[in-house]
């Protein structure tokens, strides 16, 4: 058996402080990461690719990480909203779906008239209400995270050792 030093031990003592004091903001630095890369990434391509309008699928984003030290608990929020102007929460409705429903317009025009206009087809559309389909639930978000739950777990787990490795040698 090895006797270490007053040196070494002054050493892996100085280690120990740096590692109480990093601890929390690696982890959560690196979570951060790996959710960006591995949930939020797949998550924007299965949206784009799935037809979901690009001011939805830039708006997913991971909104908070938090690493309670005394549980060992880690929480990765994921976020997506985006409002239509009547504040209908169009990312909410893509990760869910709707039913079919009545659109009926909110107030009067400017030319006094209640109606919704838009323009199709290149020409200008008018309603004073009218059904529209619901939207499919795409559960891009849930699938990908429920995917790839296990996976960041491993790799932050490879990740911290890495670490670990380099501030202890």
């Amino acid at each position: 058996m090895i006797i270490p030093s007053v040196r070494w031990v002054k050493e892996y003592k100085n280690q120990l402080i740096r590692l109480e004091h990093l601890h929390k903001n690696f982890i959560e630095t690196k979570a951060r990461e790996l959710a960006n890369k591995m949930i939020v990434d797949p998550i924007r391509d299965e949206m784009e690719r799935m037809g979901v309008h690009r001011k939805i699928w830039e708006s997913v984003i991971v909104k908070d990480v938090v690493y309670d030290t005394r549980a060992k608990i880690l929480l990765i929020r994921i976020h997506s909203e985006y409002f239509a102007e009547n504040g209908f929460d169009v990312a909410v409705a893509r990760e869910y779906g709707t039913e079919d429903h009545m659109i009926r317009p909110k107030g009067k025009t400017n030319g006094g008239a209640d109606a919704l206009s838009w323009i199709q087809d290149g020409k200008r559309r008018f309603s004073k209400g009218h059904m529209v389909s619901g939207l499919p639930r795409l559960n891009i978000i849930r699938q990908t995270i429920e995917k790839t739950e296990f996976d960041i777990h491993e790799k932050l787990w490879e990740e911290y050792k890495k670490w670990l490795n380099d501030l202890f040698s």
